[in-house]
């Protein structure tokens, strides 16, 4: 009989043993869970944030694109509208060249001595006048 208690107390001890084993690997377990689940939410707030800040920055770069946009149009509608100004200054300008021409011709046909070719008339017409054109 008192091997039987031995061995009852024996078993008990074992089983008590095993019991406060599984509870400290449980304890672990969850400590570890709870590490895990902190560092989980740190890691996600910081994702999170730096989403927020790719998003911001995404929400100027787009901005500052669609700006650039609008100011190249006006830009080019700018230049279409000096180009399209040159060509009628470079028309006149020709056209004036024409006239001075013509007067000096009518100048020279009346017998009087044309006033000659300064800086001032500009290169074009002196090449014209000249016969270099």
């Amino acid at each position: 009989m008192a091997y039987l208690a031995f061995r009852s107390a024996t078993d008990a001890n074992k089983k008590t043993q095993q019991t406060a084993i599984l509870q400290a690997e449980r304890q672990a377990e969850l400590e570890r869970s709870k590490v895990d689940a902190e560092a989980f939410l740190r890691a996600k707030t910081i994702y999170e944030d730096a989403l927020s800040q790719m998003e911001k920055q995404l929400s100027r770069v787009q901005n500052q694109a669609s700006q650039l946009s609008t100011d190249l149009i006006s830009e080019q509608s700018t230049a279409t509208a000096m180009r399209d100004q040159i060509g009628q200054l470079q028309a006149q300008i020709r056209a004036l060249e024409r006239t001075v021409v013509a007067l000096r011709a009518q100048l020279i046909a009346a017998g009087m001595a044309p006033v000659p070719p300064s800086e001032a008339t500009g290169p074009y017409l002196r090449r014209r006048l000249l016969g270099e054109s």
